[in-house]
C-alpha cells in the first residue's frame, strides 16, 4: 500500500489538473439528458441512440489527448523534476499518469451508462447491454491512451496525437478488410464498432475476447512506455 501511495497522489493530482476538460465532457453526457427530457423518447429514439454513440467516441478521443500531454505538461512546468526527486521511480510515475487518465475516463463511462440506463433504458434498450456497451468504451479508452501515454513520451502532445492516430487506423483497415484475429491487433476498432452497431433490436454482447486483448495489450505498453521513458532526459526543457 505504501508503494501504491505515490501512484495514487499522482492520478489523483493529474485529474485535478485536467478538470476543466474532463468538466467539459460530463457537461456534453448531460446534454444527452437534456435532450431525453425535452423530445419524445419514443419518436426520436433513434436520434437519442445516435448521440449516445458520438459521446461514446468524444471519450475515447479525450483519452488520447490525455494520455498524449500528460507528460508534456508536466515537462513543460518542471513539476516532474520535483516528483522524480522524491525517490518516485519513472515507472510509478507513469503509472499515476495513466491511472489518472483511466480514473477520467471510468468516470467518463460511469455518467454516460448511468444516463444512457435512464433515457434508452426508459425506451426499450437494454440496460444490462448499455453497461457492457461501457466496458467496451472504457477498455477502448485504456488502450488509445496508453498507445499516446507511449508516443509522448519521447514526442509533443500533437505528433503523440498524430501517430496514435495512425497507430490506432491502421489495425483497424486491416481488421475492417479482413477480419478475424486480425481485429485483436490494438482492437480499439473493434470495440467501438461493437458500440457504434449497437440498436434497440440487437443486444448481444460481442467483443468479449477484445476486451481482454486490450487490457493485456494496455500492460504491454505501460511497460513499453516505461522502458522509453527510462532513457529520455526529463530535465531537458520543452517548448
Amino acid at each position: 500500500m505504501k508503494h501504491f501511495r505515490p501512484i495514487w497522489m499522482i492520478a489523483l493530482n493529474f485529474v485535478r489538473e485536467q478538470r476543466w476538460p474532463i468538466l467539459v465532457l460530463q457537461l456534453w453526457v448531460l446534454g444527452l439528458a437534456a435532450l431525453g427530457l425535452l423530445t419524445d423518447f419514443q419518436r426520436e429514439r433513434e436520434d437519442i441512440l445516435l448521440m449516445f454513440k458520438q459521446l461514446g467516441m468524444y471519450g475515447v478521443a479525450f483519452s488520447v489527448f490525455f494520455g498524449g500531454s500528460a507528460i508534456y505538461n508536466e515537462r513543460r512546468s518542471r513539476r516532474i523534476l520535483a516528483v522524480l526527486g522524491k525517490a518516485v521511480t519513472r515507472r510509478d510515475y507513469l503509472s499515476g499518469l495513466l491511472l489518472g487518465v483511466m480514473l477520467a475516463a471510468c468516470l467518463f463511462c460511469f455518467v454516460l451508462g448511468f444516463t444512457g440506463s435512464w433515457i434508452l433504458g426508459g425506451i426499450g434498450f437494454s440496460v444490462l447491454h448499455i453497461w457492457y456497451l461501457m466496458l467496451c468504451v472504457l477498455a477502448a479508452c485504456m488502450l488509445a491512451s496508453s498507445v499516446a501515454l507511449f508516443y509522448s513520451t519521447h514526442l509533443n502532445p500533437w505528433m503523440s496525437a498524430l501517430l496514435t492516430g495512425l497507430t490506432l487506423s491502421v489495425p483497424g483497415v486491416i481488421a475492417m478488410k479482413f477480419g478475424g484475429a486480425w481485429g485483436y491487433i490494438l482492437p480499439v476498432y473493434s470495440l467501438m464498432r461493437v458500440f457504434l452497431k449497437a440498436s434497440f433490436e440487437d443486444s448481444r454482447m460481442l467483443g468479449g475476447w477484445a476486451i481482454a486483448v486490450a487490457m493485456g495489450e494496455t500492460v504491454f505498453l505501460w511497460l513499453a512506455a516505461s522502458w522509453v521513458f527510462g532513457k529520455i532526459d526529463v530535465a531537458v526543457a520543452v517548448d
